[in-house]
């Protein structure tokens, strides 16, 4: 299995306030997102009553490496995400980190041989990421996912 770490997921009722503290306070660079999924389920940004945007997920750049740049993946918390998608492991209650592989496949048969459970979101956030979600024994969890041709 070739795993590569991509990002880390924060998760906070207060958006501004992780916006503020990644790019003001870090300095990290916002990128662009990809394009996401907009489904029951999974919240997305909206347009509020006075004007402003409502926003519910930014990408900081945290290094360097093209396809495979490590990322800070700033989101609203959502505490109710896993079971409205009908999955145990909610991975914006608390965040997560993430891997990437080529070969989402194996993974997933690597881990049925072991006995780990996961959560299969498959695509779901991020239009062309294949996503499961699983937990270590302390309780973190982990995304795998891999980019889709």
């Amino acid at each position: 299995m070739d795993l590569r770490l991509q990002h880390v997921n924060v998760c906070s009722d207060d958006m501004e306030e992780l916006h503020r503290f990644y790019s003001e306070v870090l300095g990290l660079k916002m990128g662009p997102l990809p394009p996401m999924i907009n489904h029951e389920g999974h919240e997305e940004d909206e347009l509020q009553e006075d004007g402003t945007w409502r926003q519910n997920v930014a990408f900081f750049d945290a290094g360097e490496g093209g396809q495979d740049v490590l990322q800070i993946h700033a989101s609203r918390r959502q505490a109710y995400l896993g079971p409205r998608m009908g999955h145990s492991i909610n991975p914006l209650l608390t965040g997560h980190f993430a891997f990437r592989t080529d070969n989402l496949a194996e993974v997933r048969e690597h881990l049925s041989k072991h006995n780990v459970p996961f959560a299969d979101y498959g695509e779901w956030a991020v239009k062309g990421w294949d996503q499961i979600f699983l937990t270590d024994p302390a309780g973190n969890v982990i995304e795998i996912h891999q980019v889709m041709d």
